[in-house]
């Protein structure tokens, strides 16, 4: 394996220090030969809300995405672990083949760069039944796979930190809307409502971001969905990834469709 002093910047991309940027190049240096990359190749991909970066780097047949997580803002165990479930599960995800723990990089293979959003005619909702049936099977074969005491529980603290987003966030920050004591009132009120509801449900495997963004469009006919940003799935209410997937926030259907 090459030296630091030895190794070639990565082009066009951007680091926080120039320490990070060596152990990257350094990183990438040592799995390339294993999978043939072509280390000049390497560009950004996608991002997400979160430290994370993901790149995609080019080798002889095939491309890969190398994921750039900061350890001292990001876990990526979570990913791991949600990965391996979902594969046994029988769900197309990315394959883990490298992880650097300790600075977190990892090499996985690439679902491709069309999302299930991409291929969605939002003129024509008939002709997108297919793929919604498509996401449904999805869903349901990791619901199938469920057991408890494997993934964190989304127990009524996390429900209620992520109910509080809505006046924390949209009425006061988003809106400039003063929730004052009348309306805190009504929200303690339907929320609680809300989580009592959640709790009494049946206990599944969550995603917890189960959309057309994060779905992948099949590889060719006959294969299945992709799914991606699963890191924080958790073991909760059973209508939560199906209301993510049918009520999206980034998209909208008119009610007569």
């Amino acid at each position: 394996m090459p030296s630091i002093a030895d190794l070639t910047p990565v082009p066009g991309i951007a680091w926080e220090s120039a320490h990070r940027a060596h152990a990257f190049e350094h990183w990438l240096a040592g799995v390339s030969d294993a999978y043939h990359l072509r280390c000049d190749s390497v560009r950004a991909a996608s991002a997400d809300a979160s430290f994370r970066r993901y790149f995609r780097v080019d080798a002889a047949q095939a491309s890969y995405i190398i994921m750039d997580a900061p350890p001292q803002h990001e876990n990526c165990q979570p990913f791991v672990t949600v990965a391996q479930l979902m594969q046994v599960a029988g769900l197309r995800v990315p394959e883990v083949l490298a992880w650097d723990a300790t600075n977190g990089f990892m090499l996985l293979t690439d679902l491709g760069g069309q999302t299930m959003m991409h291929c969605i005619d939002p003129a024509n909702a008939q002709a997108n039944l297919p793929m919604y049936l498509q996401a449904v099977d999805t869903l349901i074969a990791w619901q199938r796979a469920s057991r408890p005491g494997v993934l964190p529980v989304y127990d009524q603290a996390l429900l209620k930190r992520e109910l509080e987003l809505f006046p924390d966030w949209y009425l006061a920050r988003h809106r400039g809307v003063a929730v004052d004591t009348t309306m805190r009132n009504t929200l303690n009120t339907v929320f609680e409502r809300i989580i009592a509801q959640n709790m009494a449900q049946p206990q599944v495997y969550v995603h917890r971001d189960f959309m057309p963004r994060n779905l992948m469009a099949p590889a060719a006919p006959g294969q299945p969905l992709g799914v991606l940003d699963f890191q924080d799935a958790v073991y909760g209410p059973i209508t939560y990834d199906i209301a993510s997937l049918m009520r999206d926030a980034f998209l909208s259907w008119t009610k007569n469709l």
